[in-house]
C-alpha cells in the first residue's frame, strides 16, 4: 500500500516531530481522527477495518509495533467545523492525543467563506493552546463536482481557504483527494470504483487515501518538534476559540432524561433530554457571547420556540428532508452575536410540527455555548 513521498500531495511545514519521536522510541501514542462521514468511516465495507482512519492506524502499526497506537473515531457524518468547533473539547483534547487529524473541507463546502474560516480557526486554536500541545495534521478528501481542480493540482474552493489557515499556523496538510484524481483522470480506475456517491470512499477510495496520508506522514515524522510555540494572533477571528458542550440538567419539570451509550458516529449522545408536550418549557443559564442547541433530529421531531434574555421568542423548525428516513445528531446555532457574559435561554417544545413529521418531540443533548 506505501508509496513513495510526493511533495505535490503535502505540505510539511512544522511536520508531526513529536509524534514521530515517540514513536522511532516505541512509546505509547493517541490520535484522534475528527472530522464528518468520511472520516468516521461512511461507506466503507467495515469502518473498523477498511476505512482510510483504520488502514492508517494498521499502517502505523506496522511500522512501528513497539509503540501502542490509540486511534480514536472522532468523525460524525453530515456534521462541519461549525459543530466540531463545540465538540472538540469533549470529543478531541479529552482524549490528551499526541496527534490529531482534521478533516472538515467536504462539510463545510456549503459554508460561507468567513463562517467557515472562523470556526476552522477556532478548532485549530483550541488544539493549538491545549495543555498538552498536539502535533497537528490537516486533511483534505474530495467531492466530485472538484475532482478536475484537484488533478490540475489545485484545491477545491473550501481547502483553500482552510490550507491559508494552515500556512498561517504553519501546520502540516495532506491532499488526499489529489489521489483519487490522480487515478481517475488518467484512467487507472473510476470514480465509480472509488466512491459510492459524491463524496463517500468506497474500500478502494479509503485505500487511495490512506495511500498518499501514510506516504505523507514519514517526512512529516522526520521534522524536529516544536517547543514552546507561541499562539499567533487569530488570522480571521477568534470568537469561537472558548467553544464547548454544555451539560444539561437530568431532572427537569415535565422532561425525561435517558442515559445512552456514546458509540460515536451517529450514536454520539451520552444521554438525552425528552419531552413531546406542547407548551413543556425549560430555562438554562450560561455564560458567552453565542448559543447553539446539539439536539437529536428524527422522524418525529417537532418545532421549538426559543427566546433569549428579553430578546423576542422565535420559532426553531428542525426537520427537514432527511428526518423521514434517518435518526441523526444535528444542531443549530440561535445567536453568535451576544454581548460577552451571563445570559438564560428560554425553550418551549411548539404546537406545530412538519407535515411529514410524527410528533412533536424535542430530544436535546447540550447546550453549545462559546
Amino acid at each position: 500500500m506505501m508509496m513513495s513521498f510526493d511533495q505535490t500531495y503535502c505540505n510539511v511545514r512544522r511536520g508531526l516531530g513529536a509524534v514521530g519521536q515517540k514513536l522511532s522510541s516505541g512509546e505509547d501514542v493517541t490520535m484522534v481522527f475528527f472530522g464528518g462521514s468520511i472520516t468516521w468511516g461512511g461507506q466503507a465495507s467495515d469502518i473498523d477495518q477498511c476505512s482510510y482512519r483504520a488502514l492508517t492506524t494498521q499502517w502505523l502499526n506496522e511500522q512501528y509495533p513497539k509503540s501502542k497506537i490509540t486511534s480514536v473515531n472522532a468523525g460524525i457524518g453530515g456534521t462541519g467545523s461549525n459543530l466540531g468547533v463545540f465538540r472538540c473539547a469533549s470529543d478531541v483534547l479529552v482524549h490528551q492525543p499526541d496527534l490529531v487529524f482534521v478533516e472538515f473541507a467536504v462539510n463545510d463546502a456549503g459554508m460561507a467563506d468567513d463562517k467557515s474560516m472562523e470556526t476552522f480557526e477556532g478548532i485549530l486554536r483550541q488544539l493549538l493552546s491545549a495543555t498538552k500541545l498536539p502535533d497537528i495534521c490537516i486533511v483534505y478528501t474530495i467531492a466530485k463536482d472538484h475532482l478536475e481542480l484537484w488533478h490540475a493540482g489545485q484545491l477545491s474552493p473550501r481547502a483553500a481557504t482552510q490550507e491559508r489557515l494552515a500556512e498561517y499556523y504553519n501546520l502540516s496538510s495532506v491532499r488526499m483527494a489529489r489521489g483519487i484524481a490522480q487515478k481517475v483522470c488518467s484512467g487507472k480506475s473510476t470514480w465509480e470504483e472509488q466512491m459510492s456517491d459524491n463524496v463517500h470512499p468506497l474500500d478502494a477510495g479509503h485505500a487511495t487515501y490512506t495511500q498518499i496520508l501514510s506516504a505523507s506522514l514519514k517526512p512529516m515524522f522526520n521534522q524536529q518538534p516544536v517547543v514552546g510555540h507561541a499562539l499567533p494572533c487569530p488570522m480571521v477571528s477568534d470568537r469561537y476559540v472558548t467553544s464547548t458542550m454544555q451539560d444539561l440538567p437530568h431532572d427537569v419539570e415535565g422532561w425525561t432524561w435517558i442515559d445512552l451509550e456514546n458509540k460515536g458516529g451517529w450514536e454520539c449522545f451520552n444521554g438525552l433530554l425528552m419531552a413531546e408536550k406542547p407548551g413543556t418549557q425549560i430555562t438554562l443559564n450560561f455564560t458567552g457571547k453565542l448559543v447553539g442547541l446539539y439536539f437529536q433530529l428524527g422522524p418525529d421531531t417537532g418545532n421549538l420556540y426559543y427566546r433569549i434574555d428579553d430578546g423576542p421568542e422565535q420559532l426553531l423548525e428542525p426537520f427537514d428532508k432527511y428526518a423521514p428516513t434517518c435518526t441523526r445528531p444535528q444542531y443549530r446555532v440561535l445567536d453568535d452575536e451576544l454581548t460577552d457574559g451571563k445570559h438564560t435561554i428560554y425553550l418551549r417544545i411548539a404546537e406545530s410540527k412538519d407535515d411529514q413529521s410524527k410528533g412533536t418531540w424535542t430530544r436535546l443533548a447540550h447546550l453549545m455555548v462559546g
